[in-house]
């Protein structure tokens, strides 16, 4: 799914909220009548993408009675931080590859092209980038071998490692384009999310 402007906008929103003094990080909306149903349909959108999280009903520190259509309340994400980060960064150069040694053969084997590698590389310039995926990521990007005459990259990932491969590729689908998330889940399948 590739995120529409509305929906980014409303993650820029839920971004703000986290940094705000008040309100606990929650971003509270309205009923859904007019442009608040097409907020209430983002929201919920970004959700089933786990780019936030939507508190329940009556939950403890929310001003005000919810539910029974009295609207919403939804904290960003670790996720979704990083997703605001990566769409920054989504038009400015990858870096340069640092192809170094050979890989583990104890390791699952991946080749990406090079318009799949860019995206890993833009994803490790986010700076303090929260979780673990970027600490995951980073060697095995620094240790992806060029195949020789051609615009592909071998490389030698973990479990945990191939996920965050494919957690970059999904925020490159959210952002805008997804030609690599899509031959990645036709390649190696849809990653195993570890459990939070």
């Amino acid at each position: 799914m590739t995120l529409h402007a509305d929906q980014w906008g409303l993650l820029e929103e839920l971004a703000a909220a986290r940094d705000a003094p008040a309100g606990g990080g929650w971003l509270q909306g309205g009923r859904e009548e007019g442009d608040n149903r097409r907020r209430t349909s983002a929201v919920h959108a970004l959700a089933d993408e786990q780019l936030c999280e939507l508190a329940p009903a009556g939950h403890p520190g929310l001003p005000g009675p919810r539910g029974g259509g009295a609207g919403w309340a939804a904290r960003i994400t670790a996720d979704g931080v990083l997703a605001l980060q990566y769409r920054r960064r989504r038009n400015q150069p990858a870096p340069a590859p640092h192809p170094v040694g050979a890989a583990d053969p104890a390791l699952h084997a991946l080749e990406l092209l090079d318009s799949e590698m860019d995206p890993l590389r833009r994803f490790l310039t986010i700076p303090d980038a929260a979780g673990a995926r970027p600490a995951l990521l980073r060697p095995v990007v620094e240790r992806a071998r060029a195949v020789p005459g051609g615009r592909r990259w071998h490389l030698a990932a973990t479990a945990e490692q191939v996920e965050a491969i494919g957690f970059v590729l999904r925020l490159e689908a959210l952002a805008g384009n997804a030609r690599a998330w899509h031959r990645f889940l036709r390649e190696y399948g849809p990653p195993v999310r570890p459990a939070r």
